[in-house]
């Protein structure tokens, strides 16, 4: 048996954190009944139905823009076996895990090929931490592209290593394939494209690839992109989007014509220091670490004129990481959110790190063995000097930012969830605390990577890497239940299931007319439609409803059950906020003959 352990330990520790990443994806998957009902969400899964029959445009168009539709693809088999929203959903939430299982493999197998001189048990485990990180712990309970993304970007690292090691002409269309499944899977991964094309062209100009390789590189990837335009200008046009600038590179214009202003970078400025901060927060200094490493070749190489063995992959890597932080910052200096900071601001538009967690963890891992294995201790000492300045750079940036900030509850988890930990002791955001806490565990593990060098040698790299996962794990179920699970129960809390179960009973092949309350909220028509996916649900004002028709269901607010003007309106359930009506006399006696019930009409109840 000890033999057998000896041999096999590699495999079982492989199998036994693949069993933990799993299960900690689909942690909350008994509470994953339904949508949490974000625009992203509703998004992906409207491609899927449209691309297998099903019509939700009119609940789309008026108030919603484009989303990918890569992900989508993942989804349309599950319209193919069930139409059951809460199986579906759940089974969403199973292939989150499974992204991450397949994550975590090829992280040891870009692991392997970037640090093959390191024991494979620690590689193994160090690829464990990253995986474990606490953002992408909280994306798992979220059908949304986000898991899936971050098994294509890793895919997309390790192709590019393996072109790196032996280019050939099926690896480089393989490696241009898979740079246009990460484009349409999220087209803020644009910053990525962005560094490949430079890397690529970087390479045909030190002569590192003949021309047929350059062609392989980059011709595969302008066909994904130039058919991609068409596939969204379908999909535009059929779920009634329409080409509008909100939908394409135009929504930017207004912020990138800001960078002409003094004030637009400023705002630049505020967006950068904010996401650069909770990075380095939410990593405890791994971020710094992990572009120090790659900077660091890149600079070796170009002094001493002799590439090293992955000079290209650390190039592409920190330039897609740079160019990531850029275009997330970008998207956020909205100036109605972020200069008036003085109102109602949202905090996430200073610590939005979701668009970059697709990038961070290659960091992550690059970051944790340049920090264990820095060799001179000078250049240690001033590489942590250097850590500690620029923390305190962009933290006193963020807490004078902050500090004109009167509403401070304001703050989207899910979007930042790597320092979600501060909600464990602060109910309201606290600069303080995540500080307090990242430089600690910072400091614990910068000890545990100096102790790697005594007595135990490579057990306290382990230890160091089994103390982050543990910080990690709290925080991301965390910022998992606030951010997504909450949501998902309010709806059941407040009856919305209970309802949409109802009229999914009788509905049959009428329409459902969803009219917007007071508050304008549109979800409630979102939630409608993805519970009903058969039935053609229209999002309308309660003045636009057909009223000289009948033979159709509404859902509207509860406080508009007395805006209705005619004798043939009944109620047929009724949740917390919003109600269920049946619109004429035959429609009614069939609903009643078929649910058993007599319904109560609305004039009987004024």
């Amino acid at each position: 048996m000890h033999e057998f352990l000896k041999k096999q330990h590699n495999t079982i520790l492989f199998l036994l954190f693949s069993g933990i990443i799993f299960l900690f994806r689909i942690w909350y998957i008994r509470d994953c009944n339904v949508l949490a009902i974000r625009n992203d969400e509703y998004g992906y899964w409207s491609h899927a139905a449209l691309l297998t029959g099903h019509d939700w445009s009119d609940v789309l168009s008026g108030h919603m823009n484009w989303y990918s539709y890569g992900y989508s693809l993942i989804l349309v088999p599950l319209f193919w076996f069930s139409h059951n929203l809460h199986l579906m959903y759940k089974t969403a939430i199973v292939f989150n895990g499974i992204f991450a299982v397949l994550t975590f493999y090829l992280c040891i197998r870009c692991a392997v090929l970037l640090f093959p001189k390191i024991e494979r048990w620690l590689l193994l485990t160090a690829s464990f931490m990253v995986c474990m990180y606490s953002s992408y712990i909280t994306q798992g309970p979220i059908a949304w592209s986000e898991t899936f993304l971050y098994l294509l970007v890793w895919l997309l690292l390790y192709l590019f290593l393996c072109f790196e090691q032996e280019p050939d002409l099926n690896r480089a269309l393989c490696l241009s394939l898979c740079m246009g499944g990460c484009y349409i899977t999220h087209n803020r991964t644009i910053g990525i494209v962005t560094a490949y094309i430079m890397t690529v062209l970087f390479l045909r100009l030190t002569d590192a690839i003949d021309w047929k390789l350059f062609a392989a590189l980059l011709l595969p990837l302008t066909a994904v992109l130039f058919v991609n335009v068409n596939i969204k200008t379908y999909l535009c046009m059929m779920e009634g989007f329409g080409l509008k600038p909100k939908n394409g590179m135009g929504a930017q214009k207004d912020h990138l014509l800001s960078l002409l202003t003094v004030n637009g970078w400023q705002n630049l400025l505020r967006a950068l220091s904010g996401q650069l901060w909770g990075l380095m927060t939410s990593s405890f200094g791994l971020f710094y670490w992990g572009m120090l490493h790659c900077a660091g070749r890149i600079l070796h190489a170009f002094r001493t004129k002799k590439p090293g063995k992955h000079t290209s992959f650390y190039l592409f890597t920190l330039l897609s990481c740079t160019g990531t932080f850029l275009i997330s910052a970008i998207s956020l200096i909205d100036p109605a959110s972020i200069t008036n900071l003085k109102s109602d601001t949202d905090l996430t538009y200073f610590i939005y790190t979701r668009y970059d967690e697709c990038i961070i963890g290659i960091l992550l891992l690059l970051g944790f063995f340049e920090s264990a294995f820095q060799r001179r201790k000078l250049q240690s000492v001033l590489y942590t000097a250097g850590e500690v300045l620029f923390y305190t750079a962009v933290s006193i940036v963020l807490y004078f930012n902050l500090q004109r900030i009167e509403d401070t509850w304001h703050y989207r988890s899910f979007c930042a969830a790597g320092i979600g930990f501060y909600r464990l002791f602060s109910e309201e955001f606290s600069l303080r605390w995540c500080i307090i806490i990242g430089v600690t565990v910072s400091l614990a593990l910068f000890l545990l990577c100096c102790l790697y060098r005594m007595r135990f040698q490579k057990r306290y790299l382990a230890a160091a890497c089994l103390m982050l996962t543990v910080v990690f794990i709290p925080s991301g179920l965390y910022s998992a239940k606030i951010g997504t699970i909450n949501s998902q129960l309010g709806k059941v809390s407040s009856g919305n299931l209970d309802l949409y179960g109802q009229l999914k009973d009788v509905v049959s092949d009428r329409d459902v007319y969803c009219t917007l309350d007071d508050t304008k909220n549109y979800r409630i028509a979102y939630e409608l439609q993805v519970n009903l996916i058969d039935t053609h649900v229209y999002s309308i004002t309660l003045e636009d409803l057909p009223a000289q028709e009948e033979g159709y269901f509404i859902c509207c607010s509860s406080g508009d059950l007395g805006n209705f003007e005619g004798d043939d309106y009944y109620m047929l359930t009724q949740s917390r906020y919003y109600a269920a009506v049946v619109k004429g006399d035959a429609l009614a006696e069939e609903v009643s003959a078929k649910t058993g019930k007599e319904l109560v009409n609305l004039d009987v109840l004024e």
